[in-house]
């Protein structure tokens, strides 16, 4: 997967979760992170304000986005895992990396 594939779909998800519209965010998500997702949603500021992809690097047949979404009180970078699945870049990893 390029860099440039990943960011696109990266901030497409990482938009649709500021607006809540969570089908669309959740459309890039594995069905195993479907499951995992709620503990990354539970870390979030409330409400979302912003969010913001500080970058992205491939490594082989993965890529991984650094995410910061920011609300009222305070904000967090989550660190994405992205693979190729079923022909479209989809998050198979998900992990907090910084608290603000």
């Amino acid at each position: 997967m390029d860099e440039a594939t990943v960011r696109e779909a990266a901030e497409t998800h990482a938009r649709a979760t500021v607006e809540r519209d969570y089908s669309t965010a959740g459309s890039y998500l594995s069905e195993e992170m479907r499951a995992a997702a709620g503990e990354v949603m539970g870390a979030m500021p409330k409400p979302l304000t912003a969010s913001e992809v500080l970058d992205v690097q491939t490594s082989g047949d993965a890529a991984t986005a650094r995410i910061r979404y920011s609300g009222a009180n305070g904000a967090i970078t989550v660190a994405s895992t992205w693979q190729e699945v079923d022909g479209r870049p989809t998050i198979v990893g998900l992990d907090v990396v910084e608290r603000a």
